[in-house]
């Protein structure tokens, strides 16, 4: 498994070098050949498995687009999810990396934690594994800003990294409590964690490893004020990187090195660098923390040297900017830049923000800020408010009459507007109880007749069938052999009613799992093949509980139809979600023996009311005798609650 490391402090220098870009191209075409061979000679499933997960690993700094393409297509080799398997793990691990480096932090950090979740349960521990997962989504809570849960999860990296005994995953821990402490500006104890990250990474031969260590090195002795061995360190590391053409890696050291020239006040120096930086942005996804991180380090140093206008461009061209800064440091330099352009209305705002955010009004340096702002706007606007004092004194006893009856009469009606508001949706609110009170019972007891005709139809016959075979004065053995099949025939049919009554328990399991373990059931109890095929990528965390539990009974009520009604052998359901709705498509390879039935019934009246409830819908296709379903569910699309 090629291993992601995350970076804090982002970005470039230099010339590239044609050796290492031949030999990155010749391993991703030596791993193409290799899956083309695959897929020809019809290769086990783990080793194709293993490497469209080393080929998306490959891509992953080079270009986000293939190593999705590539992990996606590893992913569809498993119909069903496989948690117990170590190369699905890894595949689902490579999509997590795939998540941070888009900059999706949260579900990167849930995608990290499902693997973490299911790498204990393997059958042989792989404490590598562990510990990079418990690393990465320490940095993933780092990213969110919830430093308490970080540290938890660098802790539980460190054991499992120490059972593992390898260099390069303790380098990686190193690397991120470093990184921990330097957002906290304990510079020194950051220093101490990158010398180690570094020291651990020679001794595995990690040179990417290395780099992002040295990263860390460099911004911690800029910050202690080491001005001079933090350019060196920094220019060292942009060098090595652009040789090995990693401009990601490049772009890792230019941050910190822009802001060391800032604090060395060498502002020839930072127009220098801004402009190599400005070059090498285009080779990094636009959107990346990487590339993120460069666009806000590049406003604040344009504002810093005067050049408001494109300080400004920049941090109101890209949303995204604001995910990298904290929400008072970035209005704090907007305000900066209207200021310097002479916008003092605008700065004045953006310090409002600063204000009500920390909720410190009183904190020195901006109130001081905003007392000498509001001096700049009472000047600015002096001669206007004279004038409007001359004429408030004329006409003050007028108008404050006049706003007296104008706000008596607006209040009065907004009290009577809410009045009359809260009576409507009370009663809006009684009659919608009232109505879905009558639609439970009414289901309730579609449920009960169903039940009642199962059992009259199927069970009740039967056992006369079996009473009378019984009466018979002479019994021959294969009449008794007869009779035994009846009445295991009918054990099976009570077991199949008994179990499609169950409800089902979203306590412990989600959709997934409860509708697995049905169709598992039901193929044993009727002996018809059922083949379950939910997409990889469905978030199950998504549905609640009301919208899975009726989910849950349409599935069983066109199962149930199936079986009694097509006589089919194979039955095929198949679930995919898209753009925030579930789409159920269930085939068999039986055929009705009425084309008309399926359209008439309780059966498909009582789907029909269960996807009202939920706001979806299905259709019905025939071709000849068979008919296919097909379901659609807006997971979003209402406000559904629970019964």
């Amino acid at each position: 498994m090629k291993r992601t490391v995350f970076s804090l402090l982002i970005m470039l220098w230099g010339a590239t070098a044609c050796l290492h870009a031949q030999t990155e191209t010749g391993t991703i075409d030596s791993l193409k050949q290799q899956i083309q061979l695959a897929e020809k000679q019809q290769t086990s499933r783990e080793k194709l498995t293993e490497l469209y997960q080393s080929l998306g690993a490959e891509y992953e700094t080079l270009n986000h687009d293939s190593s999705y393409h590539y992990l996606q297509k590893g992913l569809a080799l498993y119909p069903q999810p496989a948690f117990h398997e170590e190369g699905y793990l890894q595949l689902v691990n490579s999509l997590a990396n795939y998540w941070f480096m888009e900059g999706k932090m949260e579900q990167a950090k849930e995608t990290f934690k499902t693997v973490a979740a299911h790498a204990c349960k393997l059958k042989e521990r792989q404490y590598d594994l562990e510990g990079v997962v418990e690393s990465s989504i320490g940095v993933c809570y780092r990213k969110l800003g919830m430093f308490d849960s970080a540290v938890y999860h660098y802790n539980r990296a460190i054991d499992f990294c120490k059972k593992a005994g390898k260099p390069e995953d303790v380098s990686s821990t190193y690397y991120n409590i470093g990184v921990l402490y330097h957002l906290h500006k304990r510079y020194e104890e950051a220093l101490t964690q990158g010398l180690l990250s570094a020291e651990y990474a020679r001794k595995a031969h990690d040179e990417l490893m290395e780099l992002y260590a040295n990263s860390l090195v460099g911004a911690s002795y800029s910050k202690l004020g080491k001005y001079e061995e933090a350019c060196h360190i920094l220019k060292t590391n942009i060098h090595k990187a652009l040789a090995i053409q990693q401009p990601l890696l490049a772009m890792g050291s230019l941050c910190p090195l822009l802001s060391t020239y800032q604090l060395w006040n060498k502002k020839d120096s930072v127009r220098t660098v801004l402009r190599k930086g400005e070059e090498l942005i285009r080779q990094i996804p636009r959107n990346s923390p990487t590339a993120l991180e460069f666009y806000s380090t590049q406003a604040s140093l344009y504002q810093w040297i005067g050049e408001y206008q494109k300080s400004l461009q920049i941090l109101t061209d890209n949303p995204l900017i604001q995910t990298q800064v904290p929400y008072d440091k970035f209005h704090t330099l907007l305000a900066r830049n209207y200021e310097g352009l002479g916008n003092y209305q605008k700065a004045f705002e953006h310090l409002q923000d600063v204000c009500v955010y920390q909720d410190s009004i009183f904190n020195g340096t901006i109130k001081d800020e905003l007392s000498e702002l509001n001096e700049k706007l009472r000047m600015s606007d002096k001669e206007l408010k004279i004038a409007r004092l001359e004429k408030e004194q004329v006409q003050e006893k007028e108008i404050r009459l006049r706003n007296t009856v104008y706000f008596s009469s607006v209040i009065l009606l907004l009290l009577v507007m809410i009045f009359i508001l809260l009576h409507k949706r009370k009663l809006q609110k009684k009659e919608t109880e009232l109505v879905a009170a009558q639609q439970y019972i009414e289901g309730l007891e579609n449920e009960r007749k169903r039940l009642a005709k199962d059992l009259h139809d199927g069970v009740c016959n039967d056992l006369l069938g079996a009473i009378l075979q019984i009466q018979q004065q002479t019994s021959s053995e294969a009449l008794k052999i007869f009779t035994l099949h009846t009445l295991e025939e009918i054990r099976s049919s009570v077991r199949a009613i008994s179990h499609e009554l169950m409800p089902p328990n979203f306590q412990f399991a989600n959709l997934n799992e409860m509708l697995a373990d049905y169709f598992s059931k039901m193929q044993e109890i009727s002996g018809v093949i059922i083949h379950y095929v939910p997409h990889p990528q469905i978030n199950w965390s998504h549905i609640s509980e009301y919208i899975g539990y009726e989910i849950y009974r349409i599935l069983q009520e066109t199962i149930g139809n199936v079986l009694k009604h097509a006589h089919a052998s194979f039955i095929h359901i198949q679930l995919n979600e898209q753009d925030g709705e579930l789409r159920i498509d269930v085939q068999h390879d039986g055929q009705w023996e009425q084309p008309t039935e399926p359209a008439k019934g309780i059966g498909l009246r009582t789907i029909h009311d269960r996807l009202k409830t939920i706001g979806g819908n299905y259709e019905l296709k025939t071709q000849g005798k068979q008919i296919s379903m097909h379901i659609q569910v807006h997971l979003h699309g209402k406000n559904h609650g629970f019964r």
